[in-house]
């Protein structure tokens, strides 16, 4: 269930070894979700970042075991905070079962990007999405002379190598929303101040989301919303 459009001469072979790995949540003919990249550099630092809207938040994911979610210091400084670093934990331990550092959730209700094809001017990796499940994209970091299995369906996206012994694998999976929608609807009321500090005007904006699906397990689900500002009082 993922799609692999190609600008190279050659096909894809599953699991990509080699950053960058270029990806998205295509739900029918008409939307998609945000265009999304993961790359290392030569320390064994992995990045995770939306490609579609410079300004959001970036995750790096670091060598030291150090783990954080950052925005640049522009849209910091518009929100009246002087720390760029939104949520900070630790690559998680684990000895059986390995345990995602950081995972990307895509709702259905979620995937409302208008479907862009010209945008894609990259090798891309199209990720089926459901009308009724979450597409969950999680990254583990795990020994590399260990090999990942698991009890459910699942696509893996990529393998690529962080630093000596550690390898970064990327795996798509689906699994039920639960009570995901009302945990984001609780949110909103704790957002919708911050448009109106900003004195943004009226138009469509992506909101990122942050939380923990277990110590040390960090998500981001990115939701499009449209945005009103609140009537003048006379």
């Amino acid at each position: 269930q993922v799609i692999s459009l190609t600008r190279r001469k050659t096909d894809f072979e599953f699991p990509l070894k080699h950053g960058p790995l270029n990806f998205s949540v295509l739900m029918n003919d008409h939307f998609s979700s945000n265009r999304w990249g993961v790359n290392t550099n030569k320390k064994g630092d992995a990045y995770v970042y939306c490609r579609d809207v410079p300004n959001a938040e970036k995750v790096s994911l670091h060598t030291s075991g150090k783990q954080h979610i950052s925005i640049k210091s522009k849209p910091t400084k518009q929100t009246g905070s002087n720390n760029r670093f939104m949520n900070e934990w630790t690559e998680p331990d684990f000895e059986k079962e390995a345990i995602a550092t950081f995972s990307l959730i895509f709702p259905p209700w979620g995937v409302g990007m208008p479907l862009a094809p010209e945008k894609w001017t990259k090798d891309e990796l199209l990720v089926v999405g459901h009308k009724e499940k979450l597409v969950v994209v999680s990254f583990f970091i795990v020994d590399s002379a260990k090999k990942m299995h698991s009890h459910l369906p699942h696509f893996k996206l990529g393998e690529l190598r962080l630093r000596q012994g550690k390898t970064l694998h990327i795996i798509a999976w689906k699994e039920p929303q639960n009570n995901l929608m009302d945990t984001i609807r609780s949110a909103f009321p704790k957002v919708s101040p911050t448009f109106s500090e900003l004195e943004l005007s009226e138009g469509d904006f992506t909101l990122n989301f942050q939380g923990y699906r277990r110590p040390n397990s960090a998500y981001m689900v990115a939701v499009p919303v449209h945005y009103t500002p609140p009537a003048e009082s006379s």
